[in-house]
């Protein structure tokens, strides 16, 4: 399966995978899935620290370093998941959410989100 990492689920597989249920966390650690995250979410950390509503101890740097340690691959922003964004329902406002949910759509991605309004889109969501 391939699994497309929300903000969040990336950063507690880093530092607090506790924090995600056991049976994501195994499938998120099984050689027979591929993991991704989205630049998006890169952008969404760097912007969060810089004013102040995210606090964490790793520069945003060392957490891109971290990725290929996991088998997580980085997912640019091509112009197809910004259109796709652009047809999607409004359940979310936040511009992050927004692509990455329409680059799960587009990549046939399974979102791994805690995000309760993530399954009112088309995509796949793995939370249990």
């Amino acid at each position: 399966m391939r699994y497309l990492l929300d903000t969040h689920a990336l950063l507690w597989l880093l530092d607090t995978p506790s924090q995600i249920p056991l049976t994501t966390l195994a499938k998120l650690r099984s050689s027979d899935n591929e993991l991704f995250v989205s630049t998006a979410s890169i952008w969404e950390i760097a912007i969060k620290r810089s004013i102040g509503k995210l606090t964490i101890t790793r520069p945003t740097q060392a957490i891109v370093d971290e990725l290929p340690r996991l088998a997580i691959q980085l997912i640019p922003i091509l112009p197809r998941h910004i259109t796709r964004s652009e047809t999607l329902p409004f359940h979310h406002r936040d511009p992050f959410d927004r692509l990455i949910i329409a680059q799960a759509i587009t990549e046939d991605q399974i979102l791994v989100s805690k995000d309760g309004n993530f399954p009112l889109y088309s995509a796949q969501v793995l939370w249990d």
